[in-house]
C-alpha cells in the first residue's frame, strides 16, 4: 500500500515537473510598454532568449491570442546554449489598457510557452499639452505631484513617472540627478534617451524608512538632463508621500499607546495665545513605545514633547499652544500623533473650544 502511493508520488511529481518544465530562458518573458500613443502604426518588442532546457529545439509555431500581433521566429533547429528572439508587431486598434499573450509551440514536444505583451494606448484626441499640462524647463508633466500615497516606513517602492519632452532637442540621461537619500531614479537602457516632441520615462523608488520625517512630507526635485553638449535642461517636479511606522510582525511583545482621551475640551479660551494644552501619553505596552512625531495643524503650535522614548508603564507630556485666531466663537482644531504602536500608529487629537474675547 506504502509502495504504491510511493509511485503515484512519484508520477505525480514527475508531471508536474513536466508541465513547469521550460526549453528556452527568456530575459523578461512579461514586459509593460508603458502609455503608447494611438497614432502610432505598429509598436514592435523583441523577446530575446536563450535555449536551456533541452538539448535543442525547433519552434513548429507561434501563436497570437490577437488578430493585432504578428509574430516573427526561427524556424531552424536551435541547440542548448545558443540564442535566439522572437520578435512581436502589434499594432494598435483602440485606446485604453491592454494585455496580450503569444504561444510558442515546438516540434515533437507536448510543453508550450507564453510572453506577455501589456501596456496602455492613449487616445488619439488628445494632444501634448493635455495630456501634460503643467511645464517646467522645457519638460511638461500630468500632474503637479508625484505622490506615493500612504506607505509604512519598510520596504522598497517604485513607480513609473512619465513626462513629456517638449523642446527641439533630443536629451539624454547622462548625469545622476541630485536626490535625497530615500529617493532613487532608475533609468531603462533602452529609454537612455528621449526624442524632440515626445515622451520619456524613469522609475521613481522611494525607500520610507531612510526619510527622517514620519507623517505626510514633499521633497521638490530637479531632473537633469542633457542636450548631447554641456547644455543641460532642468526641470522640478514634486514627490509626496505620508508614511507611517510599520506594524510589528508575530506575536512578540509591542509597545502599547494609552490616551486618556482622543478629544479635548478647552471650554471658553480667552483669544490671547496664551492657553497650553498638555496630553499625557502611557505605555502599556512591554516595550518602549516611541513618539516619531507630532504634528500640530492650522491654529496649534507644538511647544515641547517631554521624553519621545516612553518605557512600558511611564508616561510623557506633549504641549502644544493654542494660537490666536481672527474670530471668535467655537472652534475645532487638532494635532496627529505618530507612534510605533503596531494599532495605533496614528492618532488624531481634536481640540475643542469656545473662543472669547
Amino acid at each position: 500500500m506504502i509502495k504504491n502511493l510511493f509511485v503515484t508520488l512519484l508520477l505525480i511529481c514527475g508531471l508536474t515537473l513536466s508541465s513547469n518544465a521550460q526549453y528556452i530562458h527568456f530575459d523578461a518573458d512579461s514586459v509593460f510598454l508603458g502609455k503608447l500613443s494611438y497614432t502610432e502604426d505598429t509598436i514592435e518588442h523583441t523577446f530575446p532568449f536563450k535555449v536551456d532546457g533541452a538539448s535543442s529545439i525547433q519552434i513548429d509555431t507561434v501563436i497570437t491570442d490577437c488578430g493585432c500581433l504578428i509574430p516573427t521566429y526561427p524556424t531552424n533547429e536551435i541547440k542548448k546554449g545558443q540564442k535566439g528572439e522572437i520578435k512581436i508587431s502589434f499594432m494598435p486598434y483602440k485606446a485604453g489598457p491592454f494585455s496580450k499573450e503569444v504561444t510558442i509551440k515546438f516540434k515533437s514536444r507536448k510543453i508550450t510557452q507564453t510572453v506577455k505583451l501589456a501596456g496602455f494606448i492613449r487616445p488619439y484626441k488628445l494632444s501634448a499639452k493635455q495630456l501634460y499640462p503643467y511645464e517646467n524647463g522645457g519638460i511638461r508633466w500630468g500632474h503637479k505631484k508625484v505622490s506615493f500615497g500612504n506607505l509604512t516606513a519598510q520596504g522598497i517602492t517604485s513607480k513609473t513617472v512619465y513626462f513629456y519632452n517638449d523642446t527641439e532637442d533630443t536629451l539624454f540621461f547622462e548625469k545622476p540627478s541630485l536626490l535625497p537619500d530615500h529617493l532613487g531614479i532608475l533609468i531603462d537602457s533602452t529609454r537612455y534617451s528621449v526624442k524632440p516632441k515626445s515622451e520619456g520615462s524613469f522609475e521613481l523608488f522611494i525607500k520610507p524608512e531612510d526619510r527622517i520625517e514620519f507623517g505626510y512630507a514633499q521633497d521638490t526635485i530637479n531632473l537633469l538632463l542633457s542636450k548631447g553638449t554641456k547644455e543641460e535642461v532642468t526641470s522640478e517636479f514634486i514627490v509626496s508621500a505620508s508614511i507611517h511606522y510599520p506594524e510589528s510582525q508575530g506575536d512578540g511583545p509591542k509597545p502599547k499607546m494609552n490616551l486618556s482621551s482622543t478629544y479635548i475640551n478647552l471650554g471658553n479660551v480667552k483669544n490671547d495665545g496664551l492657553k497650553i494644552i498638555s496630553l499625557s501619553v502611557m505605555n502599556t505596552g512591554e516595550i518602549p513605545l516611541k513618539i516619531l512625531k507630532v504634528e500640530a495643524n492650522h491654529g496649534l503650535e507644538l511647544l515641547s514633547v517631554e521624553d519621545e522614548d516612553i518605557q512600558p508603564l511611564e508616561s510623557s507630556n506633549i504641549n502644544l499652544r493654542f494660537l490666536e485666531t481672527a474670530r471668535t466663537g467655537k472652534e475645532i482644531r487638532s494635532f496627529t500623533l505618530f507612534t510605533n504602536d503596531p494599532t495605533d500608529p496614528v492618532t488624531i487629537i481634536s481640540v475643542k473650544a469656545n473662543v472669547v474675547k
